[in-house]
């Protein structure tokens, strides 16, 4: 359930807000090279608080002069330690909004980059990427940790600002890293009011964001940098990097590149500046990235059910009634336009989160309890459905092109199912390529469910969805061999 939907709130063109998704994080990231030039009156000083926050590390890290056990070294290293905050439910990873760490990689890595900025006579940087950049890069979903946690008095104000415009209901919460004090050099954690999100462990604020800072690709990025130095830099670079291999060099290349030459990586950001940067289209979400709860409900909704468990001997019918759906959906009913983007297929991750919002849909009208990513035993299970103890099953989704496709039927499946406890699973295997969907191929798959039914003693029933290209019906032609039968009988009565 959406922020909106929980709340009751009807939007106007004065919500630019995020709209986000209370139970999972959405794949997408706060990229600060949007903020920077925001003019809006919260946001305007933005830019100069982030550049505040590092001048006190700068100021820090100077003061210990490498002394790692100093008073300031390990205030420098506490203000660089940015948890994952749950409060936005964004993230790249796109699992659980609870947050998984506590940013010690990325800690390190700032760490030397503001050392290595110091050795290179820079009292600040002009934006917290040359730390990345000095580094090797940094993804993201790391840079969006930094800004989030830096900016999080801006983000709570904001989101007061529409709760308070709607009307939407604020509680007391103890939010940490709620701010960060110059004077005392620390992270400061305060209770504000902030409206609740739900669907966590345990209860928690959300924090709104502007549709126009949210990104999925960074503008940042190491291999930017690198073309830019030798698209714009190559004469003076040729006498410490061999031109001819330019292009395919790791990390550290282009780290040691960067740290050679700030005034380049300087002249980088500074193009950067000058560029318009164009948020992820939120609202038309051409990846799938935002929509994908909305894009399972509307397989739901042309594909109803035509079948109810009436006791859970029927149960597994039941999540076979819903795959099915989601393959017709899929089969016949252009869904499978959803799992494409530009010609480009859609990866394991998107794909199960469509056929996890259809599935809701179904379970929530059939009261079915079903768990995504569901730590089986052994492992994570992709889909769990339950109805009490009796009634349960599990679901495996993978690509075909996935590696790992035959482990999966012939042992990952099976694995679960006993983890489980349960006698019936399912294998839904997606093809989108005509290599995939030849006869041979799905022969196989159902000669791998028959060899691990019989090896585990429980039934593996797999299911095959075709996610290729569909031709529109106008398009369509039917197969020779009826073309030959109509002709043919033509031809017979002319005789």
């Amino acid at each position: 359930m959406r922020f909106g939907e929980y709340y009751g709130i009807q939007t106007s063109k004065q919500d630019t807000w995020f709209d986000t998704y209370l139970p999972a994080d959405t794949p997408l990231s706060v990229d600060p090279f949007l903020i920077y030039p925001d003019d809006d009156e919260l946001w305007f000083g933005a830019h100069n608080h982030i550049l505040d926050f590092f001048r006190l590390v700068f100021d820090l890290v100077r003061q210990s002069q490498g002394n790692e056990k100093s008073l300031a070294w390990k205030q420098a290293q506490a203000l660089l330690l940015f948890p994952e905050p749950a409060e936005f439910c964004l993230g790249l990873a796109s699992g659980n909004p609870n947050g998984s760490g506590a940013g010690r990689g990325l800690q390190q890595g700032m760490l030397e980059g503001v050392k290595t900025a110091l050795g290179l006579g820079f009292n600040n940087v002009p934006h917290m990427e040359m730390l990345g950049l000095f580094q090797g890069g940094m993804g993201l979903d790391r840079m969006s940790d930094v800004v989030c946690n830096v900016l999080k008095s801006f983000f709570i104000e904001y989101t007061q600002q529409v709760a308070r415009r709607h009307n939407v209901p604020m509680q007391p919460f103890r939010v940490r890293n709620a701010s960060w004090s110059a004077e005392f050099a620390c992270w400061q954690s305060r209770e504000v009011e902030l409206p609740a999100n739900p669907f966590l462990d345990k209860p928690g604020p959300v924090l709104l964001v502007p549709k126009r800072f949210l990104k999925d690709i960074p503008v940042v990025t190491a291999n930017g940098f690198w073309r830019y130095a030798w698209r714009n830099h190559s004469e003076e670079l040729r006498g410490n990097f061999n031109y001819d291999i330019a292009r395919n060099v790791d990390s550290r290349q282009k780290a040691k590149l960067a740290r050679q030459n700030p005034d380049v990586v300087a002249a980088y950001l500074t193009a950067l500046e000058g560029e318009e940067h164009e948020p992820y289209p939120v609202d038309k979400d051409p990846a799938l990235r935002t929509r994908w709860w909305e894009a399972g409900g509307q397989i739901a909704a042309r594909s109803p059910l035509g079948y109810v468990a009436k006791d859970p001997s029927e149960f597994p019918q039941f999540v076979d009634a819903i795959i099915q759906a989601f393959r017709h959906g899929v089969e016949h009913q252009d869904e499978w336009q959803m799992l494409w983007h530009h010609g480009v297929s859609l990866p394991e991750k998107k794909v199960q989160a469509l056929f996890r919002s259809c599935a809701k849909h179904y379970c929530k009208a059939n009261d079915i309890s079903i768990t995504g990513e569901a730590n089986a035993g052994r492992g994570p299970v992709d889909f769990h459905f339950a109805q009490g103890w009796m009634a349960r099953t599990v679901v495996e989704m993978k690509l075909m092109s996935n590696s790992k496709f035959w482990d999966g039927i012939l042992a990952q499946t099976p694995q679960y199912a006993m983890s489980e406890d349960v006698n019936v699973a399912f294998f839904v295997a997606i093809a989108y390529t005509d290599e995939e969907m030849a006869e041979s191929n799905l022969d196989k798959i159902d000669k791998a469910a028959r060899i691990a039914s019989e090896r585990y003693g429980l039934e593996i029933r797999p299911v095959v969805i075709d996610a290729r290209h569909k031709d529109s019906a106008s398009k369509m032609k039917p197969p020779q061999d009826m073309r030959d039968q109509l002709h043919g009988d033509e031809g017979e009565l002319a005789a």
